[in-house]
């Protein structure tokens, strides 16, 4: 795409979809190179919009689905059962569709992700610009760079806090544009009976059946909603070997937290706080996996809701390098006939159709049918492609999402 040159009508449109949903001009480029202008401005207005329900799956090693949904009913929580998963449940999300604007506000920094406003997670001080007007106590409308509100809240801290960029909630929020129950609190979240997980995600869990003597290794492990799937699908399989790598010890201790509160103290997992390297070099001399979950770090635009997007095209293709180490190193520690599962929750090509037709040309990996199909395919042409699966955001209910199962 470099050096392509777009008519100035086609720039026009571009630039009218930049000011409309806040997304980088380079972004939205790439995305109707390959979807079209018409397909990329209605994939852009449902990443601004959260899923109608917030999938959760349950813990049926604890409690049963039937279950969990009368308790949260007990709650008023309004929940139903998934129609293709029995261990899932999707909780419904209200919608303010009309937040009124207070007299004193601030306009939001675009210097990180802050689509948790959306959800009523409060802001720290780097987060906005302020002026001396304001006062702790005061209501505050949050705007975005187009002055549109996007929540109401109080400030908790004083303008010289403010200036010192003080730690922890400089505005807490009291209206925000989802209403969303608060699942994390209720006792049978603590108690391990369910966890928040995508639709899609699930079925990469319910994809993998294990044997008598498997080995799995989850790749760059999240908070262990795939592994613990796994698990709970496959705890009765004898003498499994389990891996989750993770180079950040912070990520690891999230995991251990989740492994703990669904107790899940039997699954015979491994933790290893390695680089890819590191990994690659301790196990690939004796050891060969069966199974490898591979969700390398991606530029997760397809992640909802979301108040804007400022990831840039070498950004893009900075992750796309990345997870073809991931591939690469997947690919050596991956058995004959073993089977990697590749995520991204990205709907660029150079992250995903991309890297399969590298991993196809470069590794000598195959793409196979996914026994669970409910997405959509690509349109990209090599061998295999059919078989990809993109969820898509305004055709799904779900986030953004890319899965291929790949086999050596």
């Amino acid at each position: 795409m470099d050096g392509i040159k777009l008519s100035k009508s086609i720039n026009d449109e571009i630039e009218e979809l930049v000011d409309k949903y806040q997304f980088n001009f380079e972004l939205i480029k790439r995305l109707s190179f390959t979807y079209g202008l018409q397909k990329t401005s209605t994939l852009i207005a449902s990443l601004k919009e959260h899923t109608q329900y917030l999938p959760i799956r349950v813990n049926t090693q604890i409690t049963t689905a039937s279950k969990l949904i009368k308790t949260l009913k007990e709650k008023e929580i309004i929940a139903k059962q998934h129609p293709d998963f029995d261990e899932a449940i999707l909780v419904e999300i209200s919608k303010n569709e009309v937040i009124p604007r207070k007299e004193k506000t601030i306009t939001l920094n675009y210097k990180r992700p802050l689509n948790s406003v959306l959800l009523g997670v409060g802001v720290g001080s780097n987060d906005f610009e302020y002026t001396d007007e304001l006062s702790i106590g005061d209501e505050i409308s949050l705007l975005d760079k187009r002055g549109d509100v996007v929540g109401n809240g109080i400030l908790m801290m004083n303008v010289s806090d403010l200036e010192e960029k003080k730690k922890g909630i400089a505005i807490k929020i009291t209206e925000s544009k989802y209403k969303i129950p608060n699942i994390n609190g209720l006792k049978e979240y603590l108690r391990g009976q369910f966890i928040p997980q995508t639709i899609p995600s699930m079925l990469i869990g319910a994809s993998v059946k294990l044997k008598a003597k498997d080995r799995l290794l989850d790749f760059n492990t999240d908070i262990g909603e795939i592994l613990t799937h796994i698990w709970q699908r496959n705890s009765e399989v004898k003498d499994l070997k389990i891996i989750a790598q993770r180079s950040t010890a912070h990520k690891l201790s999230k995991f251990n937290e989740n492994i703990k509160r669904l107790r899940m103290y039997k699954a015979p997992i491994e933790r290893e706080n390695l680089n890819l390297s590191e990994f690659t070099k301790k196990y690939n001399k004796d050891e060969t996996f069966d199974w490898i979950i591979a969700n390398p770090p991606s530029s997760d635009m397809g992640l909802r809701p979301k108040i804007f997007e400022m990831v840039r095209e070498n950004q893009l293709l900075e992750f796309s390098r990345r997870q073809r180490r991931f591939l690469i190193h997947a690919a050596r520690l991956l058995k004959p006939g073993g089977t990697i599962f590749y995520t991204t929750n990205s709907l660029d090509p150079a992250e995903n159709e991309g890297n399969i037709q590298f991993a196809i040309e470069e590794l000598n990996l195959t793409v196979e049918k996914q026994e669970i199909f409910h997405g959509m395919k690509c349109s990209a042409r090599f061998p295999g492609s059919e078989f990809l699966q993109y969820f898509y955001p305004d055709v799904h209910d779900t986030p953004g999402q890319f899965i291929a199962k790949l086999t050596k």
